[in-house]
């Protein structure tokens, strides 16, 4: 009689286990802490992924957080950066015991980027000023989207930004900060920001300049802004590009209308990538941006109210009025009905003279 065997099984190589969690970004909490349960060869890798960035939506779960992370401090070292965003429960009002868990979470050392929202938008600089190791800070962005429904002011988020803020984030390399209202103090002494990119998403300014926000900071390697109405921050988008070597700029706006054509009255040599979303554009708006920015290297033009064909957008290419562009965002369509959306053979033809220029053009959905 011959016994059955069973072939032996296959030994997990544990090298795989950082190429498992590494194959996505975006595991659920729930899906990391079933993996750690796997075998002691998964707890160490998932702990590291789990409490990099520490993402809590209530007051509960930062008192659970702060709770787990003080009873094990071998766990401190692992947490990068933090997203804190707790609703406001029956009222605003914030407990003695939240205010415990926060300063505790606030107070890691080491935190390389943070994330503000809901309740901790609101008057902000309260909690930035709680951030004990805060040179090694590099990304922050205050997120006030969560509270656009506020029922009374002082609920509405909100930032009063001063040079206590500046020196205090002086490594920071990212300010992001979306659907809040911005305070701008005058400075009262100089600094420069480290910044290599500032996102405004939605925010209403109502005191000062963002050139005041920046100061004396020479270069600003991006910046982004996007607001309902461009007229809202024209000034601001000018007084920034007068005083300040911009890279790359971003402008979007949510309702389409003119592009301010005195934005670009200095000369804009810095800027090498310029993005318009909803803008009206046109034949004199391509010819300022001609004129005052001519080391650009890529132009994206997206929106329903652009208003060049694609021939002229050829005799533009053919004339080398852009000796450095090499790749150019189109919405291959023109306002008016009369031309519409752009035809196979003008697309055909525009695609080839921009190839005999060395011109790139950005497949339509791309911009």
């Amino acid at each position: 009689m011959s016994c059955s065997s069973h072939p032996p099984r296959s030994r997990f190589v544990e090298d795989l286990i950082y190429i498992v969690l590494e194959s996505s970004d975006h595991w659920w909490p729930g899906d990391l802490v079933q993996l750690a349960q796997v075998s002691s060869a998964w707890l160490e890798p998932v702990r590291r992924r789990l409490f990099a960035m520490p993402s809590v939506h209530s007051f509960r779960a930062s008192t659970r957080l702060a709770r787990t992370l003080s009873s094990n401090p071998s766990l401190l070292s692992l947490v990068k950066g933090v997203e804190l965003q707790p609703m406001p429960r029956g009222s605003a009002h914030i407990t003695s015991q939240d205010r415990a868990s926060l300063n505790f979470i606030l107070a890691i050392s080491g935190l390389q980027h943070i994330t503000l929202g809901g309740l901790l938008s609101v008057k902000a600089e309260r909690f930035l000023h709680r951030v004990a190791d805060a040179h090694s800070v590099l990304s922050l962005h205050i997120d006030g989207r969560s509270m656009t429904h506020s029922l009374t002011p002082a609920e509405c988020p909100s930032l009063e930004w001063d040079e206590s803020i500046a020196f205090h984030f002086c490594n920071m390399e990212t300010l992001h900060l979306t659907n809040i209202e911005l305070a701008i103090s005058f400075p009262s002494i100089p600094y420069q920001l480290q910044l290599s990119e500032l996102h405004l998403d939605h925010v209403t300014i109502t005191r000062g300049y963002i050139t005041h926000l920046l100061h004396e900071t020479p270069s600003l390697p991006r910046l982004r802004i996007r607001s309902i109405q461009a007229s809202e921050v024209d000034e601001q988008v000018k007084c920034v590009l007068d005083s300040c070597a911009v890279e790359m700029f971003e402008y979007e706006a949510d309702v389409e209308g003119p592009f301010a054509h005195n934005i670009f009255d200095n000369n804009s040599s810095s800027l090498r990538i310029l993005r318009l979303v909803s803008f009206h554009f046109d034949f004199d708006t391509l010819n300022v941006i001609r004129e005052h920015c001519q080391g650009l290297e890529v132009l994206i033009i997206s929106g329903r109210k652009v208003s060049i064909p694609p021939c002229e957008w050829q005799t533009f290419i053919q004339r080398g009025h852009f000796a450095n562009l090499r790749s150019l965002g189109l919405s291959w369509g023109t306002e008016s009905h009369i031309h519409g959306h752009w035809s196979r053979p003008a697309v055909e033809d525009l695609l080839r003279t921009a190839t005999l220029h060395g011109i790139h053009i950005l497949p339509d959905g791309e911009n």
